[in-house]
């Protein structure tokens, strides 16, 4: 599956031993690095799936199409892999060389400015010449295109795929013959006015579009930031080549550009639409120029007195009709006040009442002469400019508008049939009163009070809230696009970057708080694209990964009694490591077991020997931990595991001259808890009392016994038994057998050794009490041997499964020690199995099936019979004990502590001594 490219790019051309002639002469054709020839040979060695050609099978998720079609070429002895390879090679070598990128990107600045630089800088003689660079401008990028469709399997239909062929059809927006065949097709070769209008205004949007496209070239200017990388690229490699890109910093700015590139061509397409400009008009030629020729109808035009009242009528009915606003107030050459003072005062020549102006532009106009009132009804008889605005201001406000809702339109000028304007002010100033004399009453009345006025006001309130609308959906737009912007910035980074970390560091503070918490990272809080970002390899990930290996290594190599050192070295806030911190006291069960046979064992095993070891370790751990117990210590052949009671002491369970009384155990249950967890896992959390956790450690040792047994039967075990060197040292028949010690007290907690080295661990002769324990089950031959401080600190109805089978004195133990055993049967495999539904162990329960089905072939009567030998031993009645012990080696055969009991009684000739 090794890419083909990587072969063609770094093959031998003397590699004639692995491929046929023509495949040798391909080789010998193309620049080839020598030294790398090996590491092809290597993986095709490794693979071990190599055909007999010397190519492996093509592996689709790693190589190209190209890379495919040539692997099918080469084994069918065609010559399609020639050229497939080869176009492929030299479209890839031609993309990324420095020279052609550098190309490509002057042709994409010509491209962005040529066009703006023909407008402004020269005339029609030269367009010729730049549409001949616009061809050629869509040529090379054309051809960029295939070259990448070609070099790269993820080009073609890609996002850089659509944005290099919309921004090189825009480049035909430039070209005249393009642009007028179109405009021949939309409008056809005959066009009505009407048409050509419609075609022009949509030439205009047509060319703001393209416009609009063209910007979308600007995205190819990315190349230049390329150029730029290469270029620094080139200089990192001369100071530190050791330095690689990381793939989440790759994809991450992919992605973040590929983000900001559509959020700017998203904004410069919306953003022009939602403009003033392109919707609403804000000029009012129509309005302006035709008021002039209303102005003038009834002065100029109306020179002969031909022009009649219905003339005027239907121009007044078509100048509110045609209007595109509502209109709200109209006069045309109103007769003006009181004007005696002003000489030669010029007034507009009409024919008709000024009154019915507003029935005739109501007459056919419906709802566009709706706000007109009539000028005599405003009661507002102030002359000139100022008179007839105050009546237009009026009337809008009449129709409750704001002042930003209308427009007003005016003409001021008395015309003569010549149309030329002779009164100015409404005085004329040719005549026989040269200068205009005016009476010194009215001096202002020349210059402030004209006589020919004409106003109109239009509504335009359907715009401004059209505007104001747009304004809204602008803002809203800009909004949307911050937001989204923001959102989609922030989950990459979430993603890729500060997700991991987060997720780190909540297992960090996790870990500081309880070292024995899961190490794992909850999968189950991860968004669907943080499960598919895991699956990348990116090094944020292998990062968050690796430190879920660290915290499940602290765990497994320091165990419970290392979890202080985990605790306090995750939660300080510096770089250094301290692992040389005090101990803790705390109350704990031990538990140590040993191997047996493991000298002889090891020499017959050799290398083996540490699968042995670990398979044996794992049965033992797996089982403790589903106990609620911790493994803390491996020594070669034997394992030392733990159940944490609390930290301190326990009143009447600590110290070797504490009396275990029950009245202690009932004190120590109501006043302690213990945190019960499933192991290092700590997947589910709850607390129980002291002796039920003294009951789950014996349940766990019994549950190991019997796990051991069903082992060497038919599970991992039993091949070690067919061993040659098994047989020749221990015969047929050989079975693992190991050795249980169990014990209750205190013991500090913490690590011994130096900066250099340290193992966590129990220092406290309660561990070594275990160890003796454990040792004293070679003697009396039983499997399981545990002090009466763990039996009493158990619940009560332990009692009647097990059995005292010695009471002695150690050296360094003030008191004697009563040694108990647990006697199992059957090895039945389903004891001890984890509920399924909480897929914890449940609560021990002295009085379940589960103990009577494992000891089924024991003699009912066998314990008593044993107990009441037992208690005449102790007492000194040693001649009943020997008939009571026979009579329990009759009910069970070999019975190690009757034996051993039997045996010590002989050497004193059945007779206690004097100090018994």
């Amino acid at each position: 599956s090794y890419p083909l490219t990587a072969f063609f790019s770094y093959a031998r051309p003397t590699v004639a031993t692995c491929c046929s002639v023509r495949e040798a002469d391909l080789m010998s054709s193309m620049r080839v690095a020598p030294e790398t020839h090996k590491v092809w040979a290597q993986k095709s060695v490794n693979s071990k799936v190599a055909d007999s050609d010397g190519l492996g099978p093509y592996d689709a998720g790693t190589g190209t199409a190209l890379e495919a079609a040539a692997v099918s070429g080469l084994r069918s002895g065609t010559s399609t892999w020639n050229w497939v390879a080869t176009v492929q090679r030299y479209s890839r070598s031609v993309v990324e060389n420095h020279q052609f990128s550098t190309f490509m990107t002057c042709v994409t600045v010509y491209a962005l400015f040529g066009n703006d630089f023909r407008l402004s800088l020269t005339d029609t003689s030269a367009d010729v010449g730049f549409e001949v660079c616009a061809w050629l401008c869509i040529v090379c990028f054309s051809l960029e295109m295939a070259l990448n469709c070609f070099g790269c399997d993820t080009y073609f239909g890609g996002f850089y795929f659509w944005i290099d062929l919309v921004s090189t059809i825009s480049i035909l927006s430039e070209i005249r013959f393009v642009v007028d065949s179109l405009s021949s097709v939309l409008i056809g070769e005959g066009g009505s006015t009407t048409e050509m209008m419609k075609a022009g205004k949509a030439g205009r949007v047509g060319t703001r579009a393209s416009r609009i496209i063209r910007i979308v070239r600007l995205v190819r200017m990315v190349r230049v930031v390329k150029l730029y990388k290469m270029h620094n690229s080139n200089d990192e490699a001369m100071i530190d080549n050791t330095l690689e890109p990381t793939q989440v910093g790759k994809k991450l700015t992919e992605v973040t550009t590929r983000r900001l590139i559509l959020m700017m061509l998203t904004i410069i397409m919306v953003l022009p639409w939602l403009q003033s400009s392109s919707l609403v008009d804000s000029t009012y030629n129509f309005q302006h120029n035709f008021l002039k020729h209303l102005h003038q109808y009834p002065q100029n035009f109306n020179a002969t007195g031909h022009v009649t009242e219905t003339d005027f009528k239907a121009q007044v009915s078509f100048y509110v009709t045609k209007s595109r606003y509502p209109m709200i107030y109209l006069e045309v050459c109103e007769p003006q006040g009181d004007l005696s003072g002003v000489l030669n005062a010029g007034q507009c020549n009409t024919t008709w009442k000024h009154v019915d102006l507003h029935d005739w532009a109501l007459d056919g106009s419906g709802v566009s002469g709706s706000y007109i009132e009539k000028p005599v009804q405003n009661n507002i008889g102030k002359t000139g400019v100022k008179g007839s605005n105050k009546r237009a201001m009026s009337a809008a406000s009449r129709a409750k508008h704001r002042s930003s809702e209308y427009f007003i339109s005016s003409h001021v000028g008395c015309y003569n049939a010549a149309s030329m304007d002779e009164y100015y002010g409404g005085v004329r100033i040719d005549g026989p009163t040269a200068g205009g004399r005016i009476d010194g009453s009215n001096s202002k009345a020349r210059f402030k009070s004209p006589t020919c006025i004409s106003y109109a006001a239009f509504s335009i309130r359907t715009q401004e809230r059209l505007l104001a609308g747009l304004a809204i959906l602008k803002t809203f737009f800009i909004m949307v696009v911050l937001v989204v912007a923001s959102l989609v910035f922030n989950r990459d980074a979430q993603v890729y970057v500060i997700g991991p970390i987060e997720r780190m560091m909540t297992l960090v503070k996790q870990l500081s708080e309880n070292p024995l918490d899961s190490a794992n990272l909850d999968s189950t809080t991860c968004f669907d694209d943080d499960r598919k970002v895991r699956d990348q390899g990116y090094e944020t990930i292998l990062l968050e990964q690796t430190l879920e290996r660290i915290g499940q290594l602290l765990q497994v190599g320091f165990g419970a009694a290392g979890a202080e050192i985990i605790g306090k070295n995750m939660h300080t806030g510096s770089g250094k490591l301290n692992p040389m911190i005090p101990g803790k006291k705390i109350t704990a069960i031990y538990g140590f077991c040993d191997i047996r046979q493991f000298t002889d064992t090891t020499e017959c095993l050799q290398e083996e020997v540490m699968v042995y070891v670990n398979k044996l370790g794992n049965l033992v751990h797996t089982v403790t931990h589903s106990f609620y117990g911790m493994a803390n210590k491996n020594v070669g052949d034997a394992f030392l595991l733990s159940w944490k009671i609390c930290d301190g002491s326990i009143d009447g369970f600590a110290n070797f001259t504490d009396a275990a009384s029950e009245e202690q155990r009932t004190a120590a249950n109501e006043c302690i808890l213990c945190q019960a967890t499933h192991g290092a896992a700590r997947t589910r959390k709850h607390q129980i009392t002291p002796s039920q956790m003294a009951d789950a450690a014996i349940t766990a040792f019994i549950k190991c016994q019997i796990e051991l047994e069903n082992e060497n039967v038919d599970g991992c075990l039993a091949c070690y038994a067919e061993y040659d060197a098994v047989l020749r040292r221990f015969g047929p028949g050989f079975k693992i057998q190991m050795g249980f010690g169990m014990h209750v007290g205190w013991a500090i907690e913490g690590a011994i050794g130096s900066a250099l080295k340290i193992d966590a661990t129990y220092l406290s002769p309660h561990v070594e009490m275990s160890d003796r324990l454990e040792a004293s089950s070679k003697i009396f031959k039983s499997k399981l041997n545990m002090s009466h401080w763990l039996v009493n600190l158990a619940t009560p109805g332990i009692k009647e499964h097990i059995r005292a089978i010695a009471r002695i004195r150690c050296e360094g133990v003030p008191v004697p020690l009563t040694v108990y055993t647990f006697d199992v049967t059957n090895n039945e495999r389903d004891f001890g199995v984890l509920d399924e539904k909480c897929k914890i162990q449940q609560l021990v329960n002295w009085n379940m099936a589960d103990y009577t089905r494992i000891r089924r072939d024991l003699h009912p009567n066998f314990l008593t019979a044993f107990r009441a030998a037992f208690d005449d031993f102790t007492a000194g009645s040693w001649v009943d004990s020997a008939e009571g012990l026979r009579k329990s080696l009759w009910m069970k055969i070999d019975d190690g502590p009757a034996t051993y009991i039997l045996n010590l009684m002989d050497q004193y000739s059945n007779t206690p001594p004097e100090d018994w």
